[in-house]
């Protein structure tokens, strides 16, 4: 075939998936009010009368049979043995790259110009009741009847609706494994007596009389009948009525094998499909353990080497940075389809390390291989690119982490659950097999976040051996993926529920938010509240809430924004707090350029000019005054933290370690840590104070100054024609910055301007408090003009950010029409030796032999420690 005419017939197959797409759409429109749960896949009316279920793991030939072509796309795979693994025959179009990646924004106009595109908006309203909190708190049920000799911490699930495969034998086969099948109403009746032929077989090496499982009785392996899915339905309680509620001849009823497992001691779920094989390992010819590295001596369980990824965007393609075999844009099933050609959503690897599966900070609650042949890609991937393709395995081949703030979708093909993830198994049963478990993975994704649990990526340690699809069948399944998905991550990024305070409250109310926009259906909405249900009646433990902060925003102060790295530093800082924080703003002197990039990695910044200024004179203030009012009039965000870039925040300590983060006080910090001081004090209730403490801190360290020019000590016992003379001979603490002209200088000029009359002492005088070191603030929104006013008169004048500070809080203090309490918190520095090194921070916990917390670290410098040295240090310091 010459080049001419492959080119001619591969953009007439992109233009009919477009024209396919577009009519589907208008198709949609048509049937806007039928329910999804009517809609199931019906590829045997639209594409070649082909046997059809609605599980994303249908095995179809052209004429509704089980044969398989002889010839395999895996022969040429290295790196493992496929002699078990079943041949399928597979459409291979030419490469594509380029006609797709042109024709990817026509797909998006034409359905805007053409169809109706989903907007994700509130359609419909739930009309029944949240019953969680109550069912949780109400009645116990008993528990189904175990099964005996089942009790496995380790379970493999699946769902079929064929004969045995190989794929479900390996995991059989797995050391200390347990093994549940789910059948369905198409299931062979004598499938175990098939699966122990098969077993007799061997594992599938070259040599599979050298398998020493051959002989294995399969006594770890349950098959979950059609019957004994019917005995589950007369279970009293949400089980029974959860079983009842799930569609047969559906994806979901893997749900069922879920539960199973649980109950029978499950800590973690191998969540895999039948034509997924775990590889063979060449050196030793055994299964390779898809667990990660386990210290025999603990239990305890690691995962070496992961690689952490910084990136800003709300959605990750972990495809581009782990080694695709073909040299064009890839993605996962479920990723947004006008998102595809976006490098933001690639990431950047900053550097490995090793992650515990469970930890007191986080855990990782899924691991999803990747898997070689015929990966876990959409349709459009496969009507574009060619196949089979494989991903970088071995040594410079690493698991990557999912940072947290962003969403990627993961499958139930070859899926690790740990056991404070286990609840987050559940399958929609309302939407096509195909979409169900992407749908279950954003969904999921929404409250990891809220309770500490990480996704990570893995290297190929599977081979999927895909059973025969049709395309085309696959591309009006995935209609939701492509249509829905930027949509959903859109909503599922800034959804919220307050009132909802533990994992059951936070999922029944989301899957109740996503019936109301159109991603799920009513029957779903129940199934949710019976599987919470069924999960507390099995005994289940759901994990506590470890949730990130939404009612505060972040602001970094960088003052030096000239270093090419500088836009990865910021990227890194923001993916840094947003664990913590949902909202992060970066500030300081950006470009134009810098700006726009940064916005590409949704990142909001603050740019202020220097205009001529030093490099954080007082453009910090004047930042934390345009966060602020930015977010005045907000209903989620109630205050702004600041802090510059080199600052590191306690978090536990700053908010008290409650949740919401209170926001009531206006938070400083103190200049030192082995005092204490006053630094942000009402000076004025020194007159009265029978504390010597307080007397002391006012005499020296406050001042009055005149719009004559004439300046006093606090108490008024001195005066003096200069503030030279009064520091002279008035015991201030000794700080050097006081005589600049950019410190009492430019208060004086702030004290003559006629603007500074309404926040005058009422003998004419300005009262200035101690200059204060002055890297973080924190300040509720409700503040926000107060702050304003008193800033801009600071700004006016180029008053230092030290000196500055601590009188801007004491206006909004004075001029408030409530009582406002300034909440001190301690700052870990040194101005000896040791100031910004790590030595500098255990000097601070402990303070004559007392242990004591801090809220801030300052000075620990980015450039000094890198990615991984702040990710451990920020981690540490937390209490």
């Amino acid at each position: 075939m010459t080049n001419g005419l492959r080119i001619v017939l591969l953009f007439c197959g992109v233009i009919v998936v477009i024209e396919l797409f577009v009519s589907f759409e208008f198709s949609q429109v048509l049937r806007k009010d039928e329910k999804l749960a009517n809609r199931t896949f019906s590829g045997e009316k639209r594409v070649s009368q082909i046997t059809s279920y609605t599980s994303q793991h249908d095995r179809l030939t052209v004429d509704g049979s089980k044969s398989l072509s002889p010839n395999s796309p895996l022969s040429n795979l290295p790196n493992n043995s496929h002699s078990d693994v079943p041949s399928v025959s597979i459409f291979e179009p030419c490469g594509a790259a380029d006609i797709f990646k042109n024709n990817v924004s026509k797909v998006a106009e034409v359905i805007s110009s053409t169809g109706v595109v989903f907007k994700g908006l509130k359609v419909r309203s739930f009309q029944g009741e949240r019953i969680i909190k109550n069912q949780l708190e109400g009645q116990a049920f008993s528990k189904p009847e175990l099964v005996a000799g089942y009790n496995c911490s380790n379970w493999g699930v699946v769902t079929t609706i064929f004969e045995p495969t190989k794929a479900i034998k390996r995991v059989a086969d797995m050391p200390s494994w347990c093994l549940v099948i789910v059948a369905d109403t198409k299931t062979p009746t004598d499938y175990m007596e098939l699966l122990n032929v098969l077993e007799s077989e061997g594992t599938g090496t070259n040599n599979a009389s050298n398998d020493t499982s051959a002989t294995s009785q399969l006594d770890n392996v349950i098959f979950f009948s059609v019957d004994m899915q019917k005995e589950w339905e007369s279970v009293k309680g949400p089980l029974g009525s959860f079983v009842s509620s799930l569609p047969w001849k559906h994806f979901s009823r893997k749900n069922l094998g879920f539960l199973f497992a649980i109950l029978h001691g499950a800590e973690i779920i191998f969540d895999f499909d039948d034509d997924n094989y775990v590889k063979i390992d060449e050196d030793s010819g055994k299964l390779m353990d898809i667990l990660p590295v386990k210290d025999e001596s603990t239990g305890d369980m690691t995962l070496t080497n992961v690689s952490i990824v910084s990136i800003g965007a709300s959605v990750f393609n972990h495809h581009a940075i782990m080694g695709p075999s073909i040299n064009e844009t890839s993605w996962a099933r479920g990723f947004p389809l006008d998102l595809i050609l976006d490098s933001h959503t690639h990431g950047k690897v900053l550097f490995q390390k090793d992650v515990p599966l469970w930890s007191q900070k986080e855990q990782v609650g899924v691991i999803q291989y990747l898997a070689d042949g015929n990966p876990d890609i959409d349709a459009l991937h496969r009507l574009a690119k060619p196949l089979p393709m494989t991903f970088e395995f071995g040594e410079n081949a690493h698991p990557v982490m999912v940072p947290m703030h962003t969403f990627a979708p993961y499958n139930a093909q070859a899926t690790i659950h740990t056991k404070d993830a286990l609840w987050a198994t559940l399958l929609p049963s309302t939407v096509p097999g195909r979409v169900s478990d992407i749908w279950r993975s954003y969904f999921a994704q929404s409250i990891f976040r809220d309770a500490g649990l990480r996704l990570v990526f893995a290297p190929p340690k599977i081979v999927q051996s895909r059973n025969v699809h049709s395309y085309l069948g696959d591309f009006e399944a995935e209609h939701d993926l492509y249509a829905k998905s930027s949509k959903l991550v859109e909503f599922l990024q800034n959804w919220d529920e307050p009132s909802a305070n533990s994992v059951p409250e936070r999922m029944e109310k989301l899957w109740i938010d996503l019936y109301e926009h159109d991603y799920i259906e009513l029957e779903d909405v129940h199934a949710v509240q019976f599987w919470l249900g069924s999960l507390k009646q099995i005994g289940y433990a759901f994990p506590h809430l470890k949730r990130r902060y939404k009612n505060v925003a972040v602001m970094g102060q960088f003052n030096y924004v000239d270093s090419p790295s500088q836009i990865d530093n910021v990227i890194f800082w923001a993916q840094k707090h947003r664990e913590y924080f949902h909202s992060v703003i970066a500030a300081g002197p950006f470009s134009n350029e810098q700006v726009s990039d940064l916005a590409g990695h949704l990142i909001e910044v603050i740019s202020t000019p220097l205009n001529g200024r030093k490099n954080g004179h007082n453009d910090p203030y004047v930042n934390l005054m345009v966060a602020l009012q930015r977010f005045k009039n907000s209903s989620t965000i109630e205050a702004v933290l600041y802090a510059h870039d080199d600052a590191l925040l306690n978090i536990t300590d700053l908010s008290q370690g409650i949740y919401p983060f209170p926001t009531n006080d206006i938070i400083a910090n103190t200049k030192l840590m082995d005092r204490d001081e006053f630094s942000y004090g009402d000076p004025r209730e020194a007159v009265t104070s029978k504390d010597d403490d307080i007397r002391h801190w006012a005499k020296s360290t406050c001042y009055r100054m005149y719009p004559n020019g004439t300046v006093s000590s606090f108490d008024n016992s001195l005066s003096f024609g200069s503030f030279q003379d009064l520091y002279a001979k008035v015991p201030l603490i000794p700080f050097g910055i006081y005589l600049q002209r950019y410190c009492n200088g430019a208060q004086m000029l702030l004290t003559k301007d006629p603007e500074s009359a309404k926040f005058r002492e009422k003998d004419g005088s300005m009262l200035f408090l101690s200059y204060t070191q002055a890297d973080f603030l924190f300040v509720p929104t409700k503040y926000a003009d107060l702050f304003a006013e008193a800033a801009e008169l600071h700004s006016k004048h180029d008053v230092f950010l030290e000196c500055a500070m601590s009188k801007i809080v004491d206006i909004v203090r004075q001029q408030a029409n409530e009582q406002v309490n300034v909440r001190l918190v301690k700052l870990c520095t040194n101005f000896k030796g040791i100031r910004g090194k790590l030595s500098m921070i255990p000097s601070c916990q402990t303070h004559n032999g007392i242990q004591q917390s801090f809220g801030i670290v300052h000075p620990i410098k980015m450039n000094i420690y890198g990615y991984k040295g702040m990710d451990r240090i920020m981690d540490e310091i937390q209490t």
